[in-house]
């Protein structure tokens, strides 16, 4: 069932970030695709099979849901979190853009939860929240990193 669930979110997620106008480049977003996608496998490894925080279940279809959404969803969620993140607009529009996706993410750890895919040994949903949170941050400022590195202009005497 979680496999189910997972798929059909990612196919959500990765349907809105097709539709919304993108405001950074394919390279762009690659790179924030991909550093995020390290930064959430590491993360999730770190956790779950080195200090054994949070028990993933063995079950094949509920373990390929886990894979789903560590591995697609959260690094296309951050990736339409960035685009929708427009520097020029207000920072309640800002603030409202990231909590909106913060909770999309707990809302699925949630239902990760529920549906069995994971347990938690030591760990409580506040952590995931701040992960998530400086998760997003993170993608923030790769994505101002990159426009300012790709805009240095060279000057001339």
């Amino acid at each position: 069932m979680a496999f189910t669930i997972f798929f059909v979110c990612a196919w959500l997620i990765i349907s809105v970030f097709t539709v919304i106008p993108k405001r950074l480049t394919l390279i762009e977003n690659t790179f924030i695709f991909l550093t995020t996608s390290v930064i959430s496998i590491n993360w999730t490894w770190i956790i779950n099979e080195e200090l054994k925080y949070v028990k993933i279940t063995e079950d094949p279809s509920n373990y390929a849901g886990f894979l789903i959404f560590r591995s697609i969803i959260i690094p296309t969620l951050l990736m339409v979190q960035v685009n929708l993140y427009n520097p020029s607009s207000s920072p309640v529009k800002k603030a409202l853009i990231l909590i909106a996706s913060v909770l999309c993410l707990v809302l699925l750890t949630i239902l990760s939860r529920v549906l069995d895919v994971s347990d938690y040994k030591d760990w409580n949903l506040g952590f995931d929240a701040i992960y998530y949170v400086s998760l997003h941050l993170f993608s923030i400022g790769v994505s101002k990193l990159i426009r300012k590195s790709t805009r240095i202009e060279v000057k001339q005497p």
